[in-house]
């Protein structure tokens, strides 16, 4: 078995009982991805923290780019 391989079956023995728990459950997708992120929050606050910090410095930016709104004679 050639890595890619491995690392296919891999992900889907982590996927799989969340997709269980999605199609036999109603509502299963928002359970299934709430087990999900509990399970994996330290990695999910990491990104939040990231996407955030890129975020503000994307909104700074943003505010430099935009003219002023102060009207000149």
């Amino acid at each position: 078995m050639n890595s890619r391989t491995a690392r296919i079956l891999a992900a889907f023995r982590h996927a799989a009982p969340y997709l269980v728990i999605e199609l036999i459950l109603p509502g299963g997708s928002i359970v299934a991805l709430s087990l999900w992120v509990i399970r994996n929050r330290a990695s999910v606050l990491r990104r939040v923290s990231r996407m955030a910090s890129r975020l503000g410095s994307a909104a700074q930016f943003a505010a430099l780019l935009r003219p002023s709104t102060a009207s000149t004679p």
